[in-house]
């Protein structure tokens, strides 16, 4: 009698350990989904307000490309102004570096409620601590591209494409992600014909310049 009431107990903290743990990974995992987002959503705002308030402010297409015309006035060829760019380029990736290390380590704080899944106990439960922090890496592309703008009418927009590293941790895991940044530089409408080809140095279509690393 008494080892078929230990044997009962000790299949009773079999399936508690089980469900403990199953929980865990749930919550663990939960936790890392909601705190991607959270993070690539603060990252980029973060890169947006930087970029925009410290390096293109007042930046001018006319700064960043030169235009070569033929003998009728067509354009024939764009070409990038590679000094302008490696300039803007060289400090976006100082001043994302420079805020990346003053932050250092950032965090935020999810109830439980919210990570298992009903709607009524989202805001309820203890807090898991989710830290955010920088992993050091930035690389900056400068792309083009060409849009419908209206009759005979292009619009050419020069943009940043930034990618970043950032590491999230909760207790016993962690995961490395890239945030991609899209940055508007300068635009302007291009009337008449499209030149068929432009000056660009990586072999990718939408290139203007190639991508600069910082580590």
């Amino acid at each position: 009698m008494i080892r078929h009431k230990k044997r009962g107990w000790l299949i009773v903290i079999v399936v508690i350990l089980i469900i403990s743990i199953i929980i865990d990974v749930k919550i663990k995992s939960s936790a890392l989904q909601l705190a991607r987002s959270k993070a690539q959503l603060s990252e980029t705002a973060a890169i947006n307000r930087i970029v925009n308030e410290r390096v293109v402010n007042e930046i001018e297409y006319r700064e960043l490309v030169t235009i070569h015309k033929d003998d009728h006035g067509r354009i024939v060829m764009i070409q990038p102004n590679t000094i302008m760019l490696n300039k803007i380029m060289t400090e976006t990736i100082i001043e994302v570096a420079n805020e990346a290390s003053q932050i250092r380590e950032d965090s935020i704080s999810i109830p439980v409620g919210q990570l298992l899944g009903p709607a009524f106990i989202a805001g309820y439960g203890p807090k898991i601590k989710i830290k955010i922090i920088p992993a050091g890496e930035i690389k900056v592309n400068v792309l083009n591209k060409f849009d419908q703008a209206g009759v005979n009418q292009t619009r050419h927009l020069i943009y940043f494409k930034i990618d970043s590293n950032i590491k999230i941790a909760v207790p016993y895991l962690d995961e490395t992600i890239k945030v991609s940044t899209v940055i508007p530089l300068a635009e302007t409408i291009i009337v008449g014909e499209v030149p068929k080809t432009y000056l660009n140095f990586s072999g990718n279509k939408d290139s203007l310049y190639p991508l600069m690393l910082q580590e």
